[in-house]
């Protein structure tokens, strides 16, 4: 987790507190840190289009006027779906921006200005608003505007990559009969339509609503309406899902979460008592005990009663270091806050040393607390603490060494990579080599980003190579939703749980350890009257949690439908199966969980199944389900025949007690 993920989260759990109260109404679309819209929303399918402003300079670059990065200062009205703030182009010429949305059943309405900000005028083509249509969704499909014939979007390149150009105010695009979306603008405005490769090497259908053309004035305020009508005509098929109870596929210790900052909040309380832990990871707070050291603060003193608390869970622990005094580093004073890939002087490895072991010696002695792994934080990236793969096997041999010498039982933590993709061969060095590899308890990489199923799979093999477990160390989805708390959605939830899913089945974890179970990135708001409201999120994260039997087999499981994914967990015929339905509601058959033994019937000895049922009622299931609007549902299971509905875009667990 990099600081600038770190601190800014205090600001937003700030504002929070006051915002909790606000009422969540359903989610139409979504968008980014930026308030550029991500994708539309109908009928419980989820359609991924990508929409702002844009200025095009003269010689063909093309900048953002709403950038979805850690750094540019751009704020959001609390949880409104309103942003503000400025743009920087490479030329160091600056615009500034405003985007405010609104959503109702009739659909999302837009109104967005910008203005330059400078002395000078910017030499543009022009300003627009630009939606992105993918080209793979939209091949096959048409557009039109009132008045006249819809056309097919081109299949092959054009000879004239721009395809359409008129002057309307509103335009039509369409998927065959999946579906609609109108376009109206708040006057006749230039419109074209471009068959693109963006910088990204994705090919879409550029729609651009011309606000001016040509050169734009240090006093000129520009301003668009724009109303976006979207609807699905969604025809899900029938989901056929399996579950081979015969098949374990790698054992699962269970669900964890990250403590590593704001753990002054009550959130963490809460989600120890509610969420089922069954890992923990911490934040060595280096410079606090630098300061500290002989009469810790009240930082220093929650952060040990929580880690003495989880150590009385007998569970698993990590310790991870981010940030050190500046004094420790190669380069001290002289880097920007945050710069990543900082060393530690060589001068300063033993006080280094002595500072992260009098920590734990002291947590030891004084709370009966000792982490099972220790690790730096992203070390491939280095935050805040840089290395490669070689000067990580060096750290890991040097440390490991102390803390036997000090009669620790901490192991080194392998990788803790700050994403999954190719990444594990930042651990390759330390595996090839015996004599680290003593210290090394684990291995561990960060989700932020996701990864491919192969790249998943990679950190899998890694593991099983080494005989040592496998843990997500941060299970997140995008670095850097902190930023106006995009991570304060629905759709966010369903994306973290569609990771989730992606990750028992590709990568085989022993454990997946959410960030965070505090308020950064919160998923529990603290209200103004100081209770806790847990939100949608929370309850998408609770089902995985609490449902799944701690120290259960994966087994095996089939989907034949993408946005319907299944993982299956079994412990002495304790059974979890977690549906997630990332779709329009749709009819659901499972085969595989032996329904009629474990509905009650009776077996080939005459005797009734071990919850007491003599009948076939269903009674020994129950089906729990979080959706938009409700949280943790619970509810019998009669259907014998493993048939069920579930509703759009849900998490639905199949649940049988031991």
């Amino acid at each position: 987790m990099t600081y600038l993920r770190h601190f800014c989260p205090l600001i937003v759990a700030a504002s929070l507190a006051s915002l909790a109260s606000v009422a969540f109404s359903a989610e139409h679309a979504t968008y980014d840190s930026a308030g550029e819209l991500t994708s539309v929303i109908s009928s419980g399918a989820e359609l991924p289009i990508h929409g702002g402003l844009f200025a095009t300079f003269t010689g063909g670059l093309m900048e953002p006027l709403q950038p979805h990065d850690q750094r540019s200062p751009i704020t959001r009205d609390g949880l409104e779906l309103s942003w503000k703030g400025t743009a920087t182009f490479p030329t160091t010429a600056k615009a500034e921006f405003t985007a405010k949305w609104s959503e109702t059943d009739a659909g999302l309405q837009l109104v967005a200005t910008a203005a330059p900000n400078g002395r000078f005028p910017l030499d543009l083509v022009s300003l627009d608003y630009v939606i992105d249509l993918p080209r793979d969704i939209f091949e096959g499909g048409a557009y039109g505007s009132a008045g006249s014939a819809a056309k097919a979007f081109p299949q092959t390149r054009p000879a004239d990559p721009v395809f359409y150009r008129q002057t309307i105010d509103r335009l039509t695009v369409a998927i065959a009969k999946e579906w609609t979306i109108g376009l109206k603008f708040d006057h006749a405005r230039p419109v074209s339509i471009e068959d693109h490769w963006d910088a990204k090497g994705r090919r879409v259908y550029r729609v651009k609503i011309q606000l001016h053309a040509g050169a734009w004035l240090p006093d000129e305020t520009l301003d668009i309406g724009l109303a976006i009508k979207a609807d699905a005509h969604p025809a899900p098929a029938l989901a056929e899902l399996s579950v081979n109870l015969n098949a374990p596929l790698y054992p699962f210790d269970g669900f964890g979460g990250n403590y590593c900052f704001n753990t002054e909040t009550p959130v963490a309380d809460y989600t120890m008592a509610n969420l089922n832990l069954a890992w923990a990871r911490f934040e060595l707070k280096a410079s606090w005990w630098d300061r500290e050291r002989d009469h810790p603060g009240p930082q220093l003193k929650r952060d040990f009663e929580l880690m003495q608390r989880v150590q009385g869970m007998h569970i698993p622990w990590i310790i991870s270091v981010w940030r050190l005094p500046e004094r420790y580093y190669a380069d001290p004073n002289q880097k920007p806050f945050g710069t990543f890939g900082r060393r530690i002087a060589m001068e300063r490895w033993p006080e280094f040393l002595d500072l992260i072991g009098s920590y734990l010696m002291y947590l030891k002695k004084n709370y009966g607390a000792e982490p099972d792994y220790f690790s730096f934080n992203e070390p491939d990236l280095g935050v805040d603490i840089g290395f490669t793969g070689e000067t990580h096997r060096e750290a890991i041999k040097t440390i490991g060494a102390h803390f036997a010498s000090l009669g620790l039982k901490t192991k080194l933590l392998l990788g803790d990579t700050a994403n999954p993709r190719d990444s594990h061969v930042f651990t390759l060095p330390t595996a090839a080599d015996p004599e680290a590899m003593k210290y090394v308890g684990a291995v561990s990489f960060h989700s932020w980003g996701n990864g491919t199923p192969a790249q998943y799979r990679a950190w899998g093999e890694v593991g099983e190579w080494l005989g040592l477990p496998l843990v997500v160390g941060e299970a997140g989805v995008d670095p850097g939703s902190y930023r106006n708390a995009m991570f304060d959605s629905y759709a966010y939830g369903l994306r973290e749980m569609q990771q989730y899913q992606e990750l028992l089945r590709d990568s085989r974890p022993t454990a997946l350890i959410f960030w965070q179970y505090t308020e950064d990135y919160g998923f529990v708001h603290v209200k103004a009257d100081k209770t806790l409201e847990p939100t949608a999120r929370f309850y998408l994260l609770k089902q995985f949690a609490a449902l799944t039997p701690k120290k259960s087999h994966v087994v095996a499981t089939t989907s034949n439908q993408p946005d319907v994914l299944i993982s299956a967990f079994e412990k002495d015929r304790a059974i979890a199966v977690h549906i997630l339905n990332h779709g329009p509601e749709r009819d659901v058959k499972i085969a595989g969980l032996n329904l009629a033994d474990a509905s009650g019937s009776n077996d080939s000895n005459g005797s009734n199944d071990s919850n007491g049922s003599n009948g076939s009622n269903g009674s020994a299931w129950k089906i729990v389900t979080t959706t938009e609007n409700a949280g943790f549902k619970e509810s019998a299971w009669s259907a014998a025949s493993g048939e069920l509905r579930v509703p759009a875009r849900s998490l639905t667990t199949l649940v049988r007690a031991k």
